[in-house]
């Protein structure tokens, strides 16, 4: 499996002191390079959800997400519970940093 970052927004303060809970497993955010069986994707989004939900920019993430049509879960919602679709680019970036 690819080794995956995310890297915070830049709204995201950059200390030692602050740290987002979705950089400790960020394997839950975005689906893996293969087909996912419906019960992993289930798995996969709930354990995202249960991570954002302990933290305390999750608004603030989501909304950043849904202006700039991030791809992934972010705030605990996925493209579809945020209602857009992200940008090819957002996906073509992806796809080159997970080969």
């Amino acid at each position: 499996m690819p080794l995956i970052k995310i890297t915070p927004p830049p709204y995201v303060p950059r200390s030692d002191e602050y740290r987002v809970p979705c950089t400790d497993e960020p394997e839950h955010f975005f689906p893996p390079d293969r087909q996912e069986q419906p019960a992993e994707t289930t798995a996969r989004v709930a354990a995202a959800q249960a991570i954002c939900f302990r933290c305390a920019i999750r608004t603030t993430c989501a909304a950043w997400a849904r202006d700039h049509r991030e791809w992934g879960i972010w705030g605990g919602r996925t493209e579809a519970e945020q209602n857009y679709r992200p940008t090819t680019r957002r996906l073509a970036t992806h796809t080159k940093a997970a080969a």
